[in-house]
C-alpha cells in the first residue's frame, strides 16, 4: 500500500474476507477491496460508485486463482488523470501487471490505463463498454452519451441525487447474488444500497463532467491490441439498452481480431442477470 492509503473494513462473506480501503489522491477517495488468495491478479471496475462492492460475486468466484482488486473510481474532474490514478493504486498493492475487467464506462477507464501504461494489462475483459476512435464519435456513434449526461445535468438541477441512484439500484442490484447464500447476499445488498445513498449530487455532476471530457476530448487507438488481439473479450447483448450498437461494433475496430461473446438476453448488467454464463464466460477466457 501506499502512505496514502487507509483500511477502512474488512467484510466477510462465507469462504472470502474483502479488504475494503481508501487511497486518497488529489483530494479524492479511490475505494476498493482486495480478496482472494490467487498468486495473480485481476483488476474489477465495474461502476463509478459501488463497483468495489458490486464485483464480490465475481472475486468470491476466483478466489483460488486470483487476487481481486475491486475498484470504484472515484468522481474525477480531469479524465486525463484515471489512469494515473489506476496506475499508482495498483503499485501500492504491489501489482505490476494483472488481467482486467471493465463494465460500461468503466471500460474507458481501462483503455486510458493501457494507452498510458503499456504493459500494464495482460488480458482484458470490455463488458458492454464503448470506446472514441474520431472526435465525431461524440456526435456519431457516443451521441446518445452525450445526450445521456446533458438529461443527467437537466435533471440534477431540479432532482435529488438520490432518484438517480434509487434507479441505478433497481438495475443492478435485484439479482445481485453470491454464492455463500441468501443471508451474504442481503447484506451485500444492503451494503451497496447504503453506498450508492452517499453519492451526492455534486458526485454526480462530476461524474458526467468526467465522461463528457472522455466523449470531445479523447480518442483511442487499435496499437496496444493488434499484437495479441487472445489477449481481449469483448462481451456485449443486443438487448442492452445503454451500449448502442454503433458502440458495440465500434468496440471491434478498437480491438480486431478479439475474442467475443453476445449474451441474448440480461440488457447492459448481465453479469448480474445472467450470473452463472457470465462467469463461465470469464473462467474460460482466464483460463
Amino acid at each position: 500500500m501506499t502512505k496514502n492509503t487507509d483500511v477502512v473494513a474488512e467484510h466477510v462473506f462465507g469462504n472470502i474476507t474483502a479488504t475494503e480501503k481508501i487511497m486518497k489522491w488529489k483530494n479524492t477517495r479511490w475505494r476498493y477491496t482486495v480478496s482472494g488468495n490467487g498468486d495473480k491478479f485481476v483488476l474489477a471496475i465495474l461502476s463509478n460508485t459501488t463497483g468495489h462492492l458490486l464485483a464480490l460475486p465475481l472475486a468470491e468466484e476466483f478466489r483460488d486463482t486470483f487476487t481481486s482488486i475491486a475498484l470504484s473510481v472515484p468522481p474525477m474532474k480531469s479524465f486525463a488523470e484515471t489512469a494515473e490514478g489506476l496506475k499508482l493504486l495498483l503499485g501500492g498493492e504491489g501489482v505490476d501487471t494483472c488481467h482486467a475487467i471493465g463494465h460500461s464506462n468503466s471500460g474507458v477507464h481501462l483503455q486510458n490505463l493501457i494507452a498510458r501504461y503499456p504493459g500494464v494489462v495482460d488480458k482484458v475483459v470490455f463488458s458492454h463498454s464503448l470506446t472514441s476512435m474520431n472526435r465525431e464519435d461524440a456526435c456519431t456513434t457516443n451521441a446518445s452519451e452525450v445526450k445521456m449526461y446533458r438529461l443527467m445535468r437537466s435533471m440534477l438541477r431540479i432532482l435529488p441525487a438520490s432518484i438517480l441512484t434509487f434507479v441505478m439500484a433497481r438495475m443492478v442490484l435485484t439479482k445481485l447474488s453470491l454464492q455463500s447464500g441468501e443471508a451474504d447476499t442481503r447484506r451485500l445488498t444492503a451494503f451497496c444500497r447504503d453506498d450508492m445513498k452517499r453519492v451526492t449530487k455534486q458526485d454526480l455532476i462530476t461524474i458526467a463532467g468526467c465522461m463528457e471530457d472522455f466523449l470531445f476530448n479523447h480518442t483511442f487507438t487499435s496499437e496496444p491490441y493488434v499484437s495479441a488481439p487472445q489477449n481481449v473479450l469483448i462481451i456485449d447483448s443486443p438487448t442492452d439498452k445503454i451500449a448502442n450498437p454503433m458502440q458495440r461494433a465500434q468496440m471491434l475496430k478498437l480491438c480486431p481480431g478479439a475474442q467475443e461473446y453476445h449474451f441474448q438476453s440480461g440488457g447492459h448488467v448481465t453479469l448480474v442477470n445472467r450470473r452463472d454464463e457470465y462467469l463461465s464466460v470469464l473462467r474460460k477466457f482466464w483460463g
